[in-house]
């Protein structure tokens, strides 16, 4: 099973206790599940709700008995339309559609084919309802990758209204979620590692959101290892780029002036650097006589560089000590 299914199967085990929460969810997988409600005329409507788990059918099946007293039938489907997947599909009885639907709160007879077009506002008028709302949309619609992979979660929606609908309940939490359109989808996605792990947590996914956290945990540490190993390795060889320049130079100052030339503390910390290539400056100052703090080892060197400069373009050179 791949993590998204583990989400949705942890969601279907959740209770609802409340009536408004149960209203706000089955709206949510009537309005979210493709094709779910069809005019059948004169008032009548055909009412199902289709899913790619069966645990999410039995959910909505449960919720339909314990709020409503609909007994639903449940039934599989499969064919070459859904690429030869099974999906399992929950019939409400034809003589209890338009009492589920007035009960929603999707009729309006002002409305084509007398349906809402979108929830009413007293879908998710509590806090408690606008995060049974989402639950629903992703037990419906939603999608997030496992969290080794790119971070990435979505709930796919079939208008831009309904995107921004979902969206909106999934903001009154301060979750930061973004809208687009994708392939004439509608889908509100996730791409940051937090704001994922707080949605799993709001919708009741609190065992994945702590799978989810470990992964990250460990991922992001093993990036910080690995940033912290390739910072060291520039460093290391910045370093002894730096101290085999530093080499070459000491080595034309001798040839072409001689060591003996040099003030007294050049001339120490010359042979201080090429007796000792790779010491770090701080190391390199305790070596001297007296010792030396490193910005004064790096004063001295960067004055040794200057003197190499100069005997290679032919400047006049005046030597002090320093």
């Amino acid at each position: 099973m791949s993590f998204a299914s583990d989400v949705r199967g942890e969601l279907a085990r959740q209770s609802v206790t409340d009536a408004c929460c149960a209203r706000s969810e089955l709206t949510a997988a009537l309005k979210c599940s493709t094709r779910s409600i069809a005019w059948r005329g004169r008032d009548r409507y055909a009412v199902t709700i289709t899913a790619s788990e069966a645990a999410t059918v039995r959910r909505y099946f449960g919720l339909l008995k314990q709020f409503y007293g609909i007994i639903g039938q449940i039934r599989t489907i499969s064919g070459d339309a859904l690429n030869n997947q099974t999906r399992y599909q929950l019939v409400v009885p034809p003589e209890d559609t338009t009492a589920l639907l007035d009960g929603l709160g999707l009729l309006d007879q002002d409305a084509p084919f007398g349906l809402r077009v979108m929830p009413p506002e007293e879908t998710v008028r509590f806090a408690c309802c606008k995060k049974a709302f989402a639950r629903g949309a992703f037990l419906m619609r939603g999608e997030v990758n496992p969290p080794d992979k790119r971070y990435h979660m979505e709930i796919a929606a079939d208008t831009e209204d309904m995107a921004a609908f979902i969206a909106e309940q999934l903001k009154y939490f301060d979750i930061n979620v973004k809208n687009t359109c994708r392939k004439s989808k509608y889908v509100v996605y996730l791409k940051q590692a937090e704001a994922i792990s707080d949605a799993l947590s709001l919708l009741g996914a609190s065992g994945s959101m702590l799978a989810f956290e470990n992964v990250r945990v460990q991922k992001e540490v093993s990036n910080r290892v690995n940033r912290q190993l390739n910072c060291d390795n520039s460093n290391i060889n910045r370093a002894v780029t730096a101290a085999e320049a530093m080499i070459r130079d000491i080595r034309f100052i001798d040839e072409q002036l001689g060591l003996e030339k040099l003030p007294e503390s050049l001339r120490d910390m010359a042979y201080a650097r090429a007796n000792n290539p790779e010491m770090p400056l701080a190391e390199l100052g305790e070596q001297l006589d007296p010792p030396l703090g490193k910005s004064g080892v790096n004063a001295r060197l960067r004055r040794l560089v200057a003197i190499a400069d100069k005997l290679r373009s032919g400047e006049e050179i005046k030597l002090k000590d320093t």
